[in-house]
């Protein structure tokens, strides 16, 4: 749900737009709050990593029964051949890319449509119905998901294309994950939230961890019994919601039922535009700002590129349990164990090797260049762990290669870290808005390019099976050169 490429900087980017700046509430309960908060994403991220694995399965079992079907004749429908080894053949394996990365694509549109409408939203109505609408209409694309494949004899399995319109209800996952950040922002100041940040991000780290191996034991009976536990895990992620209460700035509140006692009052209403003037203004107004913002400066340009082509490379880990499978002949609950794998060095990143490598560079350089360095690093490490899995012929290289790849995926949060230094506080929504939408246009792009990528290094077979890789370690370069670019104050 709130997982995928960029999970910690999904966490951290209010993709809304701006929430009202000054004295924070004081919440008596807040870190109760906080872990409620902890709660939802944990129960979310772990029912989505429970399904990612059986899912993939499931999905390639149905278009090796279309396309296969004499493989099939001896046994009922819903099960699964003991010898996966036909289904991995270019054709079931290209189809099953071109559904996901299509799919992958399509999940970004509703959050980029509806990022302003609901940023307005945001800010009049609450946080609480935003997020619970966002979570529902997840639910629910869970939900149809479930259905075609379930009924797949019937329903084709393109159809989950159609799916990404229940997103429609609440803008899916980027607006959920921009909900948690907003209400983190509304109940703790400024100097704590990096931390609870980390610790956010930590809480999803541990889904991935514990939920991976889990799904992989389930597997061994049936992968439908991890597929549909990961929904019910979920759907109780949505009841943990329910009690997380409303956090909106109650200033906000005021001025928005200022208006309604007046006319209680029996007042005359002032004689002001109808409201959907004045949204489609604002957001008139906000379009231009953000045009002007971005080219504007330099600096703007160079991190919006390297968060493009690190969005775009990025989502070629999506396709790592269905490449293992097919490169290595393995199972995919066997494949999802690198999942965990990287959960893990990630956690022990995030916990200690960051703030190690931040403290040592702290005596010698300043907060901005310190984090562009680190961020340098990442990139070239990051691509050096694409390329180790690009041209792994053996399954040991390539989970060194996914290691190595781990070591270096702190590259979003200190390049948002430089981002944030470079700009005035006044700007730094807008900055968020910005790198959001370009990491939305990223995911979008990433889907199809990827899916071909696939495709033809299957097609090529040989070292060119890790094609997709080998674009990833591209695009990762090209991030860490377009972050040189940035001019730091020395």
């Amino acid at each position: 749900m709130v997982s995928g490429q960029g999970l910690e900087s999904e966490i951290s980017t209010p993709l809304l737009g701006t929430h009202p700046r000054g004295p924070h509430i004081h919440y008596k309960h807040r870190r109760w709050i906080l872990f409620l908060l902890c709660t939802v994403i944990v129960t979310l991220d772990f029912g989505t990593f429970l399904s990612i694995a059986p899912q993939t399965q499931i999905m390639e079992s149905i278009i090796c029964r279309k396309l296969h079907p004499g493989l099939f004749i001896d046994l009922p429908y819903g099960q699964f051949l003991s010898d996966t080894t036909p289904c991995k053949s270019v054709d079931v394996q290209g189809e099953l890319a071109l559904i996901s990365g299509w799919k992958d694509t399509l999940d970004q549109i509703p959050g980029i449509i509806l990022a302003l409408p609901l940023g307005f939203l945001l800010d009049r109505i609450g946080r609480k119905p935003i997020a619970m609408l966002s979570m529902s209409g997840l639910l629910m694309e869970e939900i149809a998901i479930r259905i075609i494949c379930l009924y797949s004899e019937a329903i084709p399995l393109r159809a989950i294309w159609l799916t990404p319109l229940f997103q429609l209800c609440g803008g899916g996952s980027q607006i959920a994950s921009s909900v948690a950040f907003t209400i983190v922002t509304d109940i703790f100041p400024a100097e704590q939230r990096a931390n609870l940040f980390f610790m956010l991000f930590a809480a999803v780290l541990l889904a991935e961890i514990l939920a991976t191996p889990l799904s992989a034991w389930l597997m061994s009976w049936s992968p439908w019994l991890p597929f549909l536990l990961g929904w019910l895990c979920e759907g109780c992620g949505l009841l943990a919601a329910i009690l997380i209460p409303e956090t909106l700035p109650k200033s906000s509140c005021e001025l928005e039922s200022e208006s309604p006692d007046e006319e209680r009052d029996g007042l005359a209403p002032p004689l002001t535009s109808p409201k959907w003037k004045e949204s489609l203004s604002s957001a008139g107004s906000h379009i231009m700002h953000l045009t002007a913002f971005f080219w504007g400066n330099f600096n703007t340009v160079a991190i919006s590129i390297a968060f493009l082509a690190a969005s775009v490379g990025g989502q070629a880990l999506q396709l790592i349990i269905q490449y293992a499978s097919k490169r290595f002949s393995w199972t995919m609950a066997k494949a999802s164990f690198l999942i965990s794998l990287k959960g893990i060095i990630d956690l022990v990143v995030l916990l200690l090797l960051l703030p190690t490598i931040s403290h040592f560079l702290n005596r010698h350089l300043s907060p901005a260049v310190r984090d562009l360095r680190i961020t340098q690093g990442s990139a070239a490490v990051l691509a050096v762990g694409f390329a180790i899995m690009a041209v792994a012929g053996q399954p040991a290289l390539f989970a060194f290669g996914v290691s190595i790849l781990a070591l270096g995926w702190g590259f979003y949060s200190t390049l948002r870290n430089v981002a944030t230094t470079l700009v005035a506080e006044s700007q730094i929504g807008t900055l968020n808005t910005t790198i959001a939408l370009v990491q939305g246009v990223g995911s979008m792009l990433a889907g199809p390019l990827l899916a071909s990528a696939f495709r033809k290094g299957m097609v090529l077979g040989g070292i060119w099976m890790g094609l997709p890789y080998m674009v990833g370690a591209l695009l990762f370069l090209l991030a860490g050169l377009a972050a040189s670019s940035i001019r730091t104050p020395r």
